[in-house]
């Protein structure tokens, strides 16, 4: 037992470690800004239930999440930060982990848990929306607690259970809105027609469950409806969920193959076996099993199917498929199943892991000594919108950890590559694991922080803010997507109107943030002046910023 115990206590923690490797780089999205403009106004109104973020925006997403982000910088004093944040999507990916080592010890055994647990500590777009200050990771851990609760109700589990799929599905209607419960019940659908169980699922509805879901879910919808009327309806019922799946004119099309490419590549090195472990999952008749692959599959098409598509969609799938790959890994090194034709495109993979690795740790060292030829590196890296220069510096500040860590990762990989040889399957995967996780320290705990950092509006909006006195007049000009702005200046500032071809009579006294190409094609207007203006963003998707005057 205690074996067990230290088993899910490291698992839990190296997902954690991992997620938590870039949690201080600088909020540069508009999506993770916006959460946090809605959890700053939450502390600084006492508005529990739907704030205006920045004086007058009605918050998109239900306020789970935004609750759990206001107890750090509640408890800290520092506000709500970078760390306080993305903490507590950092704190449920280490239980969702542990809640898939429970599940797979109890579904199938010590190994099929450990192996699940620890695919799913190692799958990158689990450790990278892990480490996001967004609703993803709390709407995850909320229905992998329904699905998990469903299976063990459906199985024969008590009134409790049934107590807890409730509470989950009323947690994931308040992480998310409607899509969150959607999303279980219609795996449930789809499990229960399959596994000919309908009549036990359809009985798992009793009144006591629904009371405890209309009253966590429920009571608070009518809340917002009763504090913000048809504002609320109109920006979460209308817009967020009916628009996202109905489609609108402000979606892009995308294919409904969209997802095929995220969902292999955001789960590489995993998803090289992921067809024969659904095979073989489906196959197998254990129902909690083919539950786990009905559950990824019903994300995959549900999703597949909505208009509106991001890749972060994916991630409530991403615990069904650790599942049913660690089982899969599990049986075959129980069963010292011997390796076929295809083991040979991961031995080859395993090889190239290998050399990039040691290119990596080589490349620390000659950036170190000076043998690299930097001054072309970040003229070639600026005609492409990357900042090369920060690169360079900060491989140069950290080679000696890079060339370990870079080491170590090769080793690793050649490991596995050894391992996948003689068909050692367990040896393999701890191998690719940790692989994987050298991997993650590099690129999360390195190049994750300097890429925000190019792209980052903090240091001007913080300039910004300590040029302007607390009384004086600031407005935006320019696009009300310039969100992280206002998250790292500190203050609500009135979004105008994107700034015209020439400036406006009307304009009050004041200062007024504007891209610099515009301010620049007004040429100094009479009664204008510039104060500051933005370093270059290194970013095809943001403007450089200026701000200016408008004087009496």
């Amino acid at each position: 037992m205690r074996r067990h115990v230290l088993a899910a206590a490291a698992l839990v923690a190296l997902a954690v470690v991992l997620a938590a490797l870039p949690i201080g780089s600088d909020v540069y999205e508009g999506g993770e800004a916006r959460e946090g403009l809605v959890v700053r106004e939450m502390l600084r109104t006492g508005d529990w239930i739907l704030p205006l973020w920045n004086g007058s925006v009605v918050p998109s997403k239900p306020p789970l999440f935004h609750w759990l982000a206001a107890g750090p910088a509640a408890l800290t004093g520092a506000g709500v930060t970078e760390h306080t944040l993305r903490v507590p999507s950092i704190a449920l990916a280490g239980l969702v982990v542990l809640l898939v080592f429970l599940a797979g010890r109890a579904w199938g055994g010590e190994h099929v848990g450990f192996m699940a647990a620890l695919v799913l500590a190692t799958t990158p777009q689990f450790l990278n929306e892990a480490g996001d200050g967004r609703v993803d990771m709390t709407l995850t851990t909320a229905i992998t607690g329904a699905q998990l609760a469903f299976v063990h109700a459906l199985g024969g589990g008590g009134g409790p259970t049934r107590l807890v799929l409730a509470l989950c599905l009323a947690l994931a209607m308040l992480a998310k809105g409607p899509v969150g419960p959607g999303l279980v019940g219609l795996t449930a659908l789809v499990s229960a027609l399959t596994n000919r169980r309908l009549g036990p699922a359809l009985r798992l509805v009793r009144p006591l469950p629904v009371l405890v879901f209309l009253a966590v879910a429920g009571g608070w919808y009518g809340l917002a409806y009763h504090h913000r009327g048809m504002d609320f309806v109109a920006k979460q019922i209308v817009s967020e969920n009916g628009e996202a799946l109905l489609g609108s004119s402000r979606f892009p099309y995308r294919s409904p193959l969209f997802y095929l490419a995220p969902l292999v590549l955001a789960g590489f090195p995993w998803t090289l076996v992921l067809p024969w472990a659904l095979a073989r999952g489906w196959r197998s008749g254990d129902l909690a099993r083919r539950h786990a692959v009905a559950w990824a599959a019903v994300v995959l098409v549900f999703f597949s199917l909505a208009p509106l598509k991001r890749a972060a969609y994916l991630l409530p799938l991403r615990p069904a498929l650790a599942l049913v790959i660690g089982w899969w890994i599990a049986e075959a090194a129980e069963e010292e199943r011997p390796a076929g034709a295809w083991v040979a495109v991961g031995r080859g993979l395993a090889v190239v892991a290998a050399a990039g690795l040691l290119a990596l740790a080589a490349a620390a060292g000659a950036v170190h000594w000076g043998l690299v030829p930097g001054a072309s590196l970040i003229e070639q890296g600026a005609r492409h919108e990357i900042d090369a220069a920060t690169y360079l510096r900060v491989v140069a500040a950290a080679w000696a950890a890079v060339g370990a860590v870079g080491l170590a990762g090769a080793l690793a990989a050649a490991l596995a590559a050894r391992a996948l040889g003689r068909a050692r399957w367990r040896e393999a995967a701890l191998a690719i694991a940790a692989a994987v996780a050298c991997t993650t320290v590099v690129v999360y705990g390195l190049f994750v922080p300097a890429r925000a950092a190019q792209k980052s509006v903090k240091p001007f909006a913080h300039a910004v803010r300590d040029r302007l006195r607390p009384d004086d007049r600031l407005a935006l000009l320019a696009s009300d997507e310039e969100i992280p702005f206002i998250f790292h200046v500190g203050r609500n500032v009135p979004v105008l109107a994107p700034a015209g071809a020439r400036p406006r009579d009307d304009v009050p006294a004041g200062y007024y943030i504007l891209d610099q190409a515009r301010w620049r094609a007004w040429k100094a207007p009479a009664g204008w002046e510039e104060v500051l203006a933005s370093p270059h963003l290194f970013s095809t998707h943001r403007h450089d910023l200026v701000l200016v005057r408008r004087r009496r």
